[in-house]
């Protein structure tokens, strides 16, 4: 291919690319709404919980129903974790993997969070092993019960 028809076909895509991106209108998820950037389906999730000496944070980003970050807890007596999620929002269901370190080993547990109003609530429900990871064995025992995250402004 000689070098004019690489560059016209350059210029022909960027023109289509640009010819696209001005007829698309940005959508809203209005599941986790806070701190907007200049889209408005891409903006970062904080919420935090600390009661007495227990902390749990979760920094995550938003794009449209996908989520990744990070998730920390620090339960008094017991090991502290820290960690990645990465997941998506099913109405005003979190579910996410997290990825986290404990006692030396790096370990998979599947977490998921319900929306209400302004806070997250952890659920718990039976769990079981698959290939090395923690799941939820019925997504429709889970109970959303735990830990309430409160949402805080992002840093």
């Amino acid at each position: 291919m000689s070098i004019f028809k690489l560059t016209a076909t350059i210029f022909s895509f960027a023109v289509c690319l640009l010819i696209i991106s001005c007829n698309t209108s940005p959508t809203q998820n209005s599941a986790l709404d806070t701190k907007k950037s200049a889209s408005d389906s891409t903006f970062n999730i904080c919420y935090s919980s600390v009661v007495k000496k227990d902390t749990v944070l979760l920094n995550a980003h938003m794009s449209g129903d996908s989520i990744t970050g990070s998730l920390g807890y620090k339960l008094y007596e017991k090991d502290q974790n820290n960690g990645s999620i990465l997941g998506k929002m099913y109405g005003d269901t979190l579910r996410a993997m997290y990825t986290f370190m404990s006692e030396g080993t790096e370990s998979f547990r599947e977490v998921t969070f319900i929306k209400k109003d302004s806070l997250l609530v952890e659920g718990y429900g039976p769990m079981k092993e698959v290939n090395g990871k923690t799941l939820f064995s019925d997504a429709a025992k889970v109970n959303f019960t735990g830990i309430v995250l409160q949402k805080v402004p992002c840093k």
